[in-house]
């Protein structure tokens, strides 16, 4: 290139003509050198390559663009994520409602805790639309979480996420639903479990508590027996609801009221206990304390040395000389606290008490005492005997 030939974009000059000589880019697009000629073959002077550089640029300006739509053109479109209400977002809707904080506290963790057990055992349901749900797929579920968990939390599972659709299709939460299809489930009954204990049975439970120097245990466990409440409700006693000599409380529960004089047992207990408490100087308006840090009860601490206490009780114990203090009976093996609550409803019955007395004292249902003592008398000929009894000596007054 001669210093007198101009400075023209895709041109270069050899010996005063002018050449086409394309970019390595261009050369990748297709593009190769030619000479710049005008319509009649002549070469082109130096205005005549100026113009044909500027109607080349503008026509590969007007390619790429076209190159650039037909690209955009042929890359698919981002799928836009389907959002739909899910399984676990009712269910946490309903676990945060207040329908929810309205129940007792420890019903709340038990919901929490089947609440789990379906996104634990079940991710895909867990993850899929609440509405795709149909009572066959319910039965699925059901199928499938009691291979997994068992029987009991497979029906407690199933019985809250019905509570939880009937909770969301009353609130407008799941408008394409008319039939909640976790409702009316034919779910596999449990074999009820009534175990009563016998008057020796307790008695050997409160001497093991107080062998094992924990008096307070065998105080809970009077408590129980002669008044027929939860243990939740017990842990939560005070001398509040303890006026002229009656035990007087809401359950926590069901918010049912009860109002009950002390029997004899309970008060000679309680009466000990204060003794204690006074030695230690201890204030607290709880009934009945932790008499190793004089707190209340923790749940899991008190079940524990409750199944500390069964345990002696069951097995007997020997003090470091080897001499037996207490003597084993297997039995109190399989009796827990929550039996407690079932043995002052057969007491109670056994005593002579009508079923409405024994609601009045507990805070049962008619209907839960009915299905306890039902489950009682199947358990217990003796009713039968003397069923017996007072039918023949009606028969033979006659």
């Amino acid at each position: 290139m001669r210093k007198s030939d101009p400075k023209i974009k895709f041109v270069s000059w050899r010996g005063g003509r002018p050449r086409f000589t394309p970019s390595p880019t261009l050369r990748q697009r297709g593009y190769k050198a030619f000479d710049l000629r005008n319509g009649e073959g002549a070469w082109m002077t130096a205005g005549e390559a100026l113009d044909w550089s500027r109607t080349f640029e503008r026509e590969i300006a007007a390619a790429r663009k076209a190159a650039e739509k037909s690209r955009k053109r042929a890359q698919p479109k981002q799928p836009v994520p389907v959002r739909f209400y899910t399984v676990e977002q009712l269910l946490k809707d309903y676990a945060t409602s207040q329908a929810f904080r309205d129940k007792a506290i420890k019903t709340q963790q038990d919901y929490l805790q089947k609440i789990r057990s379906i996104e634990n055992h079940l991710p895909d349901v867990w993850a899929s639309e609440a509405e795709a749900l149909s009572q066959p797929i319910c039965y699925g579920v059901y199928d499938e979480l009691r291979g997994k968990t068992g029987l009991h939390t497979a029906n407690a599972a199933m019985r809250i996420l019905g509570i939880a659709y009937s909770w969301g299709m009353s609130r407008g939460r799941l408008p394409g639903l008319i039939v909640n299809p976790a409702h009316k489930l034919q779910l596999k009954k449990e074999e009820p479990r009534v175990r009563a204990g016998e008057r020796d049975e307790i008695r050997q439970l409160v001497a093991a508590a107080d062998a094992l120097g924990r008096p307070e245990i065998g105080d809970m466990i009077t408590l129980a027996v002669w008044s027929g409440q939860r243990q939740g409700d017990r842990l939560e006693y005070q001398f509040a609801a303890r006026d002229n000599g009656r035990v007087s409380l809401r359950q926590s529960k069901t918010k049912v009221i009860v109002d009950i004089p002390e029997s004899a047992e309970l008060r000679a207990r309680l009466q000990e206990a204060g003794k204690r408490r006074k030695l230690a100087e201890v204030v607290s308006a709880h009934v009945i304390l932790d008499e190793r840090n004089w707190r209340p009860f923790k749940g899991d601490h008190y079940r524990h040395l409750y199944d500390q206490v069964r345990k002696i009780a069951a097995q007997g114990m020997k003090d470091i000389n080897g001499r037996e203090i207490l003597k084993p009976m297997k039995s109190c093996a399989t009796l827990r606290d929550q039996d407690l609550r079932d043995t002052a409803v057969t007491w109670l019955f056994r005593a002579g008490c009508s079923v409405g007395e024994i609601c009045a004292i507990t805070g049962h249902s008619l209907n839960t005492a009915t299905q306890i003592l039902e489950h009682y008398f199947a358990r217990h000929p003796e009713m039968a005997n003397s069923a017996i009894e007072k039918m023949e000596n009606w028969y033979k007054g006659e």
